[in-house]
């Protein structure tokens, strides 16, 4: 094994210096791994040498854990480029989010454990269980969020049925109850929406369609749309792959303290601070809020 050598960045400064190899190994990254993200400019060395040998110090190391814990919760390598490179971002602020999503991952995982639990001593005959709590962190019942978070303002309401921490990132799927929403595009995700009741209208890049019960529409990414409830309120069922941070943004759009309405969205009412704010917080969700929503003559 290579001996670490502390590298003078600074007079009275140690700075601890670390091959490729030695990140490769205390981080389970590959090198291979390690050459592309350098290579990708996702995560450059402090500094190379001259024999070509990257040199990794500890704001790399910071640096590369936030990869690997943007990573362990489905993102995409390019949005995780996007995130990092803000000049905003803050590391300790990114890890306190990081430790919100854990810890609703743990909460799941203890009512798993606890249904586990519970169903072996009813095989035992040590304890009976109700026939329902077979399926507790499991099933959502009618009009409940996956975690009791859903979104209800001005009418709407969203609730999760799929959480991604159900299925490792890779899809989420939300119930809407609504009137529609603003224009706007995914970096990260293809949508598709699924019409349960009423009638939607709905624009993709510069097609206009029609939509009726049990009928539905995929949406690629990176492709502007809006859509639109014809009448009423509409009840759709709206599935995202990857989840990426979807389930993120409707928690936050919750607890947005400014929201616009519907009617100040098409008559342009809001305020420049109330537009700039749901610009950010579209962005920071992997989002871009383009106009405002449909409307339908």
């Amino acid at each position: 094994m290579q001996s670490r050598k502390p590298r003078w960045s600074a007079p009275g400064k140690k700075t601890m210096a670390y091959t490729v190899k030695q990140v490769a190994a205390m981080s389970g990254v590959s090198v291979r791994t390690l050459h592309f993200y350098d290579e990708t400019a996702l995560l450059k060395p402090a500094y190379t040498k001259a024999n070509g040998y990257r040199i990794y110090e500890e704001a790399q190391l910071l640096t590369l854990q936030q990869i690997l814990f943007y990573r362990e919760l489905g993102f995409e390598l390019k949005r995780i480029k996007r995130i990092l490179g803000q000049a905003k971002f803050q590391k300790a602020a990114a890890l306190r989010s990081h430790r919100k999503v854990l810890e609703k991952n743990v909460t799941r995982t203890r009512t798993l454990i606890e249904t586990i639990d519970k169903t072996i001593k009813h095989l035992k005959g040590t304890k009976k269980m109700k026939s329902e709590e077979l399926f507790t962190g499991f099933s959502v019942a009618a009009g409940k969020d996956r975690f009791n978070e859903g979104f209800n303002r001005y009418g709407t309401t969203i609730d999760c049925k799929v959480s991604g921490k159900d299925t490792g990132g890779a899809m989420c799927v939300l119930e809407v109850n609504n009137t529609g929403w603003p224009r706007h595009l995914n970096h990260d995700q293809d949508e598709w929406i699924y019409v349960v009741d009423g009638e939607v209208e709905l624009e993709i890049g510069k097609k206009r369609f029609h939509l009726g019960a049990r009928e539905s529409m995929f949406i690629p990414r990176n492709v502007e749309h809006v859509w639109t409830a014809v009448s009423a309120p509409a009840q759709i069922l709206n599935t995202y792959q990857p989840a990426g941070k979807i389930e993120e943004f409707f928690q936050a759009l919750a607890k947005f303290k400014d929201l616009p309405t519907r009617e100040q969205a098409i008559n342009k009412t809001y305020t420049d601070e109330q537009k700039n704010a749901m610009k950010r917080l579209f962005e920071a969700h992997g989002m871009e809020l383009t106009g405002p929503p449909l409307v339908v003559e």
